[in-house]
Order: C-alpha cells, then structure tokens, then sequence
C-alpha cells in the first residue's frame, strides 16, 4: 500500500503514485513537453527563403551540434570583413570546438540581417531541450516594436540580461558596440550573440561584451557597480528550477518575475525597463508578487497586448514597459491594443495590484456598457471540468475501434455547434489515466463541451462522450436558460466581441467565462433560441445566422454597433 503524504491532495497523491516508478520518489514520467524529440522551425524569424532549405540538410547529418554551431559563426566571420583583432580573440576563445567542413550557402552568409544561425540552432534543438533552455527566441518584428522608442545617447548603456543569440542587440539602433551588454546561461547561444555583435560592428575593436552566466545568482557579483539606461529582454518563462534564486520579493519562484526584479535593480535613475511576458502575470494569483512590486517600485509607461503566440508555447504575451522616473499621484500610462490602437489611461491600484485591460474605444465601451446594464446571472455558480489526461496518449488511445473501447474526442473535433468524427478510441478507466474527472461530468445528461484556445468555440453533447484535456467541460446553470439557450450565447457574434474585449486572452478561461454578463430573457425567447440551436446542431447555417439576430434584438443593437461586433 502506498504511503499517503499528508501535505498534498488524494488526487494530486494518486498522480504521484501512477508516475511513480516501483515505489521510488523518483518520477519517471511527466504531463509536459520536457522530453519531447519534436523540432519546431520558428516562424516569422529569418527572411532568408534558402535557410529552411540549408537546416533540412543539416538535420540529415550526426554532427555534435556544439561543433556545428561553432563552425557556421566561423563561416561567418571569415565570409564578411570583421576587425581582425576581434575575430582572432574568438577563434582563441573557442579553441575547445572542431571545425566542421561544412558549405555553407553564399547567400547565406552574406545575410548581416538575420540571427541566421539563431535561427538554425533553434530548429535543430528538440522540443524539450528548447523547453529545459528556455529557448524560444523572439519574432525580430516584436523586437522591433520593443526598441522603436530607444535612442542610446553618448555614454548610456543597454542590457539585454537573457540574450539568447542577440536579437535585441542586434536590432537596436543609434548605438556603439561598447554600449551593449548581455548575458545567457548557454554557451552556445553566448558565442552566436558575440559573433552577430562582431560582424554588425564590424570595424569596431572592442570585443562583445557577452557573457555567459545566470543572470539571477551571479550578476550582482559579476556587473558590480553599474547600471544601465535600458534593459529589453524576453527572460524565460515558467518556475525557477533546481538552485533557487533568493527573493525577497518574488516568492512565487517565477523565473520571468525574478529577472524582471532583479534586473531593476541595474536600471539607471529616469532608465526603462522593456519586458516580454505571459500575460498571465496580469492576472493570475501566483504572479501577485510582481503586480505588487511594479506598482510599488516602478512608473508604467506601457502596456502592449499581443493576440499569438511563439510557436510550441502555449500562452499569449504581452510588453510591459516601466521606469524609474518619480511618480506623483495617480499614475497615467498608455494601452496599446490588439489592433495597434493607443489609449492613455489612469493607472489607480487596488489593493497593491494591476491588470492590463485591452485597448477599449467608445463605441467598443458603449457595447460593454449596454450588456452589463442587462447583466442578470452568470456561470459562476455552473459545474466545471477538465477533459482527460492519459498520461500517455501513444500508448492508451487507439486508432482503430474494437469490443471494450469508446470514441474520445480532442478540441480539435469541436466547432460551433458540431463535433467531428472521432478518430482515436480509448478504454474507460480512472485508474488507467493521470487524471480524469468525475464519471457524473463526461456521463451527463447534457453538457456544453468548448476548445481551450482560439475564441469561444462550444457544442452540445447529449451522449455521455468522452473528451481529452484539449477540451473542456461545461454544466451550465443560468436561471431561465436552457443548456441549449445557454450555448446560443456562448457561440454567438455578441459573447465573441465580448470575451475579446473583456479580457483580450487567447486561452478561454473559466475565471473569464464566468464574468461574461447574461441577461434575463422570457420563457418564450428561451423556448425560441433552444429550438433554434437544434437546427443549428443539424448543421443548417440559416440558424446560426438568426441566433445572432435575435441576441442582437434582445440589446437592442444599432446596425452601426451590429457591424462593430460582427467585423
């Protein structure tokens, strides 16, 4: 019988026991992406048509991937001219590497625009060691937006504290080599950032001012004295792992919110700080500790909201620019929107905290302002739950079906108001899963059924179907409405505009679902819109379009607020 720990939860106890391995408190196995083989091209990184061509042929080979790495930024250095001091420097410090006999493409190597060889160590690493380093560069066109405002006069200084390959040195404009400082754990990403740095500074003697260490246990000791006038980064993201960094501030161990306030320490008086982050730190309990310093410590002079993602990671982002200029009073700080537009806005803290709202028009907050007017219930009081994890999708889901096993249905399947058909088959058994819900959830007598990402997308589901973590599960219960009525809600043009506005998150969440405001409607109306979902769950498009049409009576709607909503 397995020793139950006390600290932790029954469920969270039986996970431990399915990963455990022969009773040791080893794991051998876990639900994350760390051991993945899968290699993911970043998109939208290098303009180079011929690169993705150069790095398929680069997969083909065995070469140790220090040594290749180290053979295309010599490639580079000796195709371009470059100080001759600088590149002898080096190819001394790098003497430990081989040179491989590697063609590199002319066309290739003349590109001085592009972290090209970035971008190939990226798409040669597999997916989990990209995770375990953090390794997700950023998209030059975001790092462009990030340093567009940054002129670097005569004797300031820029830090990059998690440089990777050097895209935001690389990027960054009106400045001299000597200005620029970075700093990275991996080796090899140090020696790609030098040797950019050495052949966009071509005719400059001063030698790259990388260095390779964590930032977060060694810079103190390592940077001394000084500070510096800008600090842009994308630090990583997620929980500090192995030798923790000491905070004061940041408990939560959150490695973006412990580089962000130890970097601040660096900064200039009158310096901005320009960071990449989740957007998760905006609004979720465990980021609480950073919310709190920023509007302790800090004056907000921007908050972007961007609607994508990096590829392989699975949130969306936002910029959040501060500085050390003295506040007075009430701050005032600008909100740039999904669609680049621009709001200034009053910054009052409750309660030591701050969430970024997205950038709001007028028309867009009279929309807001007339569904919360009719606000009567919501789904704050519904029944929730996850969709399964099997631990293991390879080996517990099946391609084909057979006696003793059932469809199972991933987010992917789902659309508004139709689910696919099932195309993997599983045996139902709690104690075959890493996690699973409730029977009374998946064997409902109806459900709403909804997609984790990408808009508000919800079908109905009357047949007890089981579903995977990829998808989630809704038992509404709103006074008056119908499980149907209530889905024709959820679905139509009026909640996507809603949803979008309110909360400007890529991930449907069940704190964000559970705020979106319903109205009180007759007993007629709910009998009308249930009958319409059932013409709608038979795929006849007419009554989709005549849902939206009667929720836009039901507000009263103008044909100018109509087209907003529906653009």
């Amino acid at each position: 019988m397995t020793e139950t720990n006390i600290f932790i939860s029954k469920a969270t106890q039986r996970n431990w026991d399915k990963l455990k391995n022969g009773g040791s408190d080893r794991l051998t196995r876990r639900a994350n992406k760390s051991r993945s083989q899968k290699i993911i091209t970043p998109e939208g990184y290098v303009m180079a048509a011929s690169l993705p061509r150069f790095v398929e042929e680069l997969r083909d080979t065995t070469y140790p991937i220090e040594d290749l790495v180290f053979s295309l930024c010599a490639s580079y250095l000796e195709h371009n001219r470059v100080n001759e001091s600088n590149k002898s420097r080096f190819f001394e410090e790098y003497t430990h590497y081989q040179r491989l006999g590697l063609e590199v493409p002319r066309q290739i190597l003349k590109n001085r625009q592009d972290d090209w060889i970035g971008f190939i160590y990226q798409s040669l690493t597999a997916e989990g060691s990209r995770i375990l380093k953090g390794l997700y560069y950023t998209k030059p066109v975001i790092v462009n937006e990030m340093l567009s405002d940054i002129r670097v006069l005569h004797g300031e200084r820029f830090l990059d504290p998690c440089c990777g390959s050097g895209i935001f040195l690389l990027k960054v404009q009106h400045v001299e080599m000597e200005q620029l400082y970075g700093i990275d754990n991996d080796p090899l990403a140090v020696m790609i950032a030098k040797a950019n740095l050495i052949v966009r500074f071509n005719e400059s003697s001063v030698y790259p001012q990388i260095y390779q260490m964590d930032f977060l246990l060694h810079a103190a000791s390592a940077l001394g004295d000084l500070k510096f006038d800008y600090i842009v980064t994308n630090p990583p993201w997620g929980t500090e792992k192995g030798k923790l960094h000491e905070s004061e501030i940041i408990n939560s161990k959150e490695k973006a919110s412990l580089f962000f306030t130890e970097s601040y320490k660096f900064l200039n008086q009158n310096g901005i700080q320009h960071f990449l982050l989740p957007s998760s730190v905006m609004k979720i309990k465990v980021h609480a500790d950073l919310r709190r310093f920023v509007t302790q410590e800090t004056r907000i002079e921007s908050i972007k909201c961007y609607r994508e993602r990096f590829k392989g990671v699975f949130t969306d982002f936002i910029s959040l620019k501060v500085s050390k200029k003295p506040t007075f009073g009430k701050q005032d700080y600008l909100v740039y929107g999904t669609n680049n537009e621009v709001s200034r806005k009053e910054f009052v803290p409750a309660n030591d905290d701050f969430c970024a709202i997205p950038m709001l028009n007028d028309r867009d907050e009279a929309i807001l302002s007339k569904a919360e007017r009719m606000r009567h219930d919501d789904l704050s009081h519904s029944q929730w739950a996850l969709g399964i994890i099997t631990g293991n999708n390879a080996k517990v889901l099946k391609e084909r079906p057979r006696t003793g096993l059932e469809p199972i249905y991933t987010g992917k399947d789902i659309s508004k108001y139709g689910l696919k058909k099932a195309t993997r088959y599983v045996k139902y058994n709690h104690a075959n899963f890493q996690q699973c819900a409730k029977d009374e959830f998946y064997r409902a007598k109806e459900k709403l059924v909804y997609k984790f990402v990408s808009g508000l997308c919800f079908t109905y589901d009357d047949k007890q179907r089981l579903f995977l973590n990829s998808a989630n599960i809704l038992i509404p219960d709103i006074e008056g409405m119908s499980v149907k009525t209530v889905l024709a809600f959820l679905n139509s043009a009026l909640f996507d505009f809603l949803y979008v506005k309110k909360f400007n998150d890529l991930k449907i969440l069940k704190g964000n679902l559970s705020a979106l405001p319903f109205p009180k409607i007759s007993a007629n109306l709910n009998e009308q819109l249930t009958a319409l979902v059932d013409k709608a769950l038979k795929c006849e498009k007419e009554a989709k379009e005549e849902i939206d049409s009667v929720i836009f009576s039901l507000y009263d709607f103008s044909i100018e607020e109509i087209n907003l909503i529906t653009e």
